[in-house]
């Protein structure tokens, strides 16, 4: 793995990029203060804005590290306007391995938007920063981001039973991966 830090990626519709403090409002109006937009992430919304601006505050600081990907997701015609974000949630050096998360302001779901989003991010993490493999996961509950999983490229690889609590209950959650060498056949 190179640790190239996020940089930004153009797609055709969208503009992904570093975080910037003042994106803290927007993203706490279209996704972090909304339950319902909330429903199959780790996190609880945001109690205020001050949350939301502490951590877009903490992520801006972040970017020092090489090692740090994550990106805002903005529409091209509106720069900045934060709309979602992606990032790597977790990393494991010694398989040269990571797993992506990423979240949508419902305003914009049904577009595609975000498996265009996680194309552009798979790429950039395979090619560019040259992990061998990327995975995602996803409480069952939530059919919508294992079809963005897929359409993206990645490969259904299974279901854990009653292996997660969140949000109060224990459920299940599926993993997709896809390695370096996918992308390769793919091209």
């Amino acid at each position: 793995m190179k640790k190239i830090g996020t940089q930004s990626i153009e797609t055709k519709r969208l503009l992904l990029r570093p975080f910037v403090e003042s994106d803290y409002q927007a993203m706490y109006d279209n996704w972090a203060s909304r339950p319902d937009n909330l429903l199959h992430v780790t996190w609880d919304a945001h109690e205020s804005p001050e949350v939301t601006r502490q951590s877009t505050a903490r992520w801006v600081e972040t970017y020092q590290n090489l090692d740090f990907y994550k990106w805002a997701i903005c529409l091209n015609e509106k720069p900045e306007q934060v709309i979602g974000d992606i990032s790597v949630v977790d990393r494991d050096e010694a398989v040269n391995a990571c797993e992506v998360g990423y979240i949508l302001c419902q305003d914009y779901w049904g577009q595609e938007l975000m498996t265009e989003a996680l194309k552009a991010v798979l790429i950039y993490l395979l090619q560019d920063a040259d992990f061998n493999r990327v995975t995602a996961k996803f409480v069952t509950a939530n059919p919508a981001s294992g079809r963005v999983m897929a359409k993206a490229g990645m490969r259904y690889e299974g279901t854990f039973r009653q292996a997660v609590f969140h949000k109060g209950e224990v459920k299940d959650f599926s993993v997709y991966g896809i390695l370096k060498s996918d992308l390769k056949r793919k091209s």
